[in-house]
Order: structure tokens, then sequence, then C-alpha cells
């Protein structure tokens, strides 16, 4: 295996262990959040997460993976002078962005009631304060993706969301018998206590360690505005992209809230409703932290591949990204077909959250396939189909809640179905993107083993359903992930999926792991 694949493997799998436990810390904060504030309080913070996305997306200005991109492309042709160059330039927009965002959201502040709920302005205006931390952390991990070293921004992400959990558990606990109101704004302390944390990690890195590896003291040989134009060529796609995402993302309560109107649903169980739905959303997302982990490092990847016009080192890359993608997506339906409901149920105590999930399951083959195929595009300087892709997609999504839910009378059920439609609609526009602009060398055969080492997983899990069922839904679902995990892993490993030799290299767990699989029969020479 060559040096760069190495490179490009192992930053993915540090990437993903820092994505799980993050986000298993994550999911406490959740669920003291369910707990504690009830569907209606979690619904209230879906209202608020729109519009600072929107201005986090605006002031960020799609930089993050342009840096990325332009850093990579750069440093493998030598042009180190020019990777600094987009490097400061990059800063310094974020900086004068962030900020400036900020005196916009305050100046609009006395008119906010108008288009949220008044129990969620405080959350709003607090959460204000976390845009240039954030838009200048974006851009610093954008740095450290571009040189392809992921362990800070995996030890940031850590650092970040312990200091959250730890912050905003205590927080929530004490402000929320005063009301949602202040539980949601002890949430969004806590959250910027923990970014700034992440961010700090992530500078006091680069000032020990990193910042000489963009020193040189030689000129560039391409004029430097060429820097802008080339941060430009994906920073300008991606905003319009994730702009027109923001916006479909803000508009689906105000479409929601109307659909269920006119079912004769009030706003108050419509909000409920619409708080089980998120709660269901983040189960069904949790592991796209594997898949988003591929994603933040395939821009980079594929940019180097490119700028060393190495067709066949880019098509393998994407290939290997998209099957990874799939390989975690098939795992998941399997495991939420199984244990959906058990897993709402036991973390939010929620039935309908688990109803939702249960439901959605089948569908994450294409939700978890899209965010790789469109950093796929942004490497490709391609990144203008994704914004396409994206309206269109947002299109049918809201057009499909308002069909489902008001035409239809379908419930939660119809917004679930909408979103599901919406995901197909994306992943397959994405693909068929790729292949357009770059040859797509995927292995059917081992997508086919994926799928039956899925079916081989799904059947002690069902098992375990139908004989455990007297048992606590926590046990339940621990029980099925441990034991569906297990099978999965074994079956791709039979299945010619995955060698020992790829699991040892694996970090933190692969070696033990190997060595565990080395004592299975017949495998052990593999």
């Amino acid at each position: 295996m060559t040096r760069s694949r190495q490179s490009f493997l192992h930053g993915a799998a540090v990437l993903a262990f820092a994505g799980i436990v993050t986000r298993a810390m994550a999911l406490t904060v959740q669920m003291v959040m369910a707990r504690t504030m009830g569907a209606q309080g979690f619904g209230l913070f879906q209202t608020i997460s729109p519009p600072y996305f929107l201005l986090v997306t605006l002031a960020t200005f799609g930089l993050p993976p342009a840096v990325s991109k332009v850093i990579a492309e750069n440093l493998a042709v030598g042009d180190v002078a020019r990777a600094r160059k987009a490097w400061i330039t990059a800063n310094a927009w974020c900086a004068v962005s962030g900020l400036a965002m900020v005196c916009l959201a305050f100046a609009l502040s006395p008119h906010l009631h108008r288009f949220m709920d008044p129990r969620a302005i405080p959350a709003f205006l607090a959460m204000i304060f976390r845009i240039p931390i954030v838009c200048l952390s974006s851009v610093l991990s954008g740095f450290y993706m571009g040189i392809q070293n992921q362990t800070p921004p995996a030890l940031a992400w850590i650092v970040e969301t312990t200091v959250r959990a730890a912050a905003s558990v205590p927080l929530m606990l004490w402000m929320s018998p005063w009301g949602v109101r202040y539980g949601a704004l002890a949430l969004v302390i806590g959250g910027g206590v923990g970014e700034l944390a992440g961010y700090l990690t992530m500078l006091g890195a680069y000032l020990l360690r990193y910042r000489r590896l963009l020193v040189t003291p030689g000129r560039s040989a391409r004029p430097a505005h060429g820097v802008a134009r080339d941060l430009a060529q994906v920073a300008v796609p991606t905003v319009l992209a994730n702009v027109l995402g923001v916006i479909a993302f803000a508009a689906e309560p105000t479409v929601m809230y109307q659909a269920f109107l006119e079912a004769g649903v009030s706003r108050r169980e419509a909000t409920a409703m619409y708080g089980a739905f998120g709660m269901a959303m983040e189960l069904l997302f949790m592991p796209t932290v594997l898949s988003g982990a591929i994603s933040s490092v395939i821009v980079p990847a594929i940019s180097e591949a490119k700028a060393l016009c190495d067709d066949r080192l880019a098509a393998r890359r994407i290939a290997q990204s998209i099957h990874a993608a799939m390989f975690v997506a098939l795992f998941a339906a399997a495991l939420f077909i199984a244990s959906g409901e058990d897993a709402a149920t036991a973390l939010y105590r929620n039935p309908t959250a688990g109803h939702i999930l249960a439901y959605l399951a089948p569908s994450c083959l294409f939700f978890y396939l899209s965010d790789p195929l469109f950093a796929v595009l942004q490497g490709l300087n391609r990144a203008f189909a994704s914004t396409i892709i994206t309206f269109v997609s947002s299109a049918v999504r809201l057009g499909c809640i308002y069909e489902f839910v008001a035409a239809g009378h379908q419930g939660v059920r119809g917004l679930a179905s909408a979103v599901a439609v919406s995901g197909i609609v994306s992943a397959m526009l994405a693909i068929f993107a790729v292949r357009r602009y770059h040859h797509l060398d995927l292995d059917l055969w081992m997508s086919f083993k994926m799928a039956l080492a899925a079916v081989i997983a799904w059947l002690p899990m069902s098992s375990v359903q139908h004989g455990a069922d007297q048992q606590a839904p926590w046990a339940q679902f621990a029980l099925c992930t441990a034991l569906g995990m297990a099978t999965y892993v074994i079956a791709a490993m039979y299945l010619g999926l995955a060698t020992v030799d790829e699991i040892a290299r694996i970090p933190v767990v692969g070696r033990p792991l190997a060595r565990a699989m080395r004592r299975l029969p017949f495998l052990g020479a593999r």
C-alpha cells in the first residue's frame, strides 16, 4: 500500500473513531435534554437551529472544503507559498465575516418574534456569539484536512464534546425547572464553551507543531490573485448549496406547521410530533459519523490525485469512499429495522420516535451516500453540481411534506416519507453527476456481499427481538447492537470484504480485533 493511500484510509479511520466517541457523548446530552424538556423542548431547539446554521453558512462561505482542496493540491505540486496565501486569505475572510454576521443578527433581533417562537429568542441570541469561533475553527479544520493530518481535528472534536457535555448537562438540569426557554439557553451556553475548547485545542497544535509547514523562503510561481479564484471555485458553489439546504431546513417547520394545521392538528401537537421526528433523525444520522469522516478526507485526497494527474488513484479513492459508506449504511439499516423502537424508547422515552426511526431505516443507504458523493464532486471541482442537486432535493422535500401531511393526512409518517423521498432523489442525482464527470468503477459483486452480510446480521438481531421481548428496551438494543455488529464483521470477513491485515490498520481497536479474528476457523491466513 502506498504512503498516500495509507494517509487517506488512516485519516478516515482517525476521524471515524473520534466521531464515535463524540457522538456517544453528544447522545448523553440529547438524552438528558429529551428527558428534561421533552418533545416540546426538543422541537423548540430545532426551530432555532436553521437560522443559526444559515448565518454560519454565510459567514464561513464554503471555505473549509475549499481550503482543504487548495492546500492539498498546491502541496502536492510543491507550491507551498501559494498554499500559505490561501490559508491566510481564508482566515481573514472568516474573521471579518463572522463578526459581521453577529452584528447583522443583533440588528435584526427586534423582529425575531415574527419568525420564531418567542421562547427560543434568548437561546438564539446567545448562540449568535458562537459564530466567529465556529468560522475560525472550521477553516483551521480545513487546513488540517488539506495537509492530510486528521489527528488534531479528531482530538479537538473529543475535547469539544467532552467540555460541551460537562457544561451543558449541569446547566440544563439547573435551569430547566424555570421553563424550556432556559433549558435551551443552557444547552446553547454549554455548546459555546465546548466549541471554544475545541478551537483552542486545534490552535494550540497549530502554533506548537504545524505553523512552519506553510513557511517557505521562495515565492509562488503563480500570481497571488489566483488564490482567491481557486478558493472561490469550490467555496461559491458550496455556499450556494449549503444556503439552499439551510433555507429548505428553515422553511421546513413553516411548511410542516401549515400542513398539520390544514390536516386538523394543533400547533402544540405539531411541535411535539416534530420533536419526536427530530429525535428519530438524530438516531438515524448517528452512524453517519463514519461516512462523514470519509467525506472530510476525500476532498483533499481526490484533489491531490487530480493535481498529480493520476486518474486511477482518483477512481480508486472514489470507489473506496462509496463502498465504505455503503458498508456503514447497510448495517445501520438492519439495526434500526430490528431495534429502532427500542433505541428511541431507551434513550428518549419516546415510542413515536422509535416508530419513525424503524420506518426510515431502509432509506439509510441513500442518506449515508449523499455526503461522500457531494465531497467527491467538490474534489473534482464540480461543486456547482451539488448545488443543483440540493435545490432539487429540497424542493422535493418541501413539496412532499405538504402533499403527504396536508393532502394525504399521513401525519408524522408523511413527514418521514417526504424526507426519505428527498434523500433518495439526492443520492441518485449525485451518483449520476459523479459518473458524468469521472469514471465510476464500483464493484457490484462487493455491494451484493455487503447486502448479504447485513441480512446475515439482521437474523440474530431479529431473534433477540422475539426471544428477549420481556427485557428492558435498553437491554434489547444493546444486545442487538453487540450481536449484530459482531455477526456483520465476521460475515464481512468470511465474504472477503476485508482482510485481517486491513483490520489491523484501524487505529486503536484494529490490532486487538485482528488478533481475535485470527482465532476464527479458516480466517487466520487471510
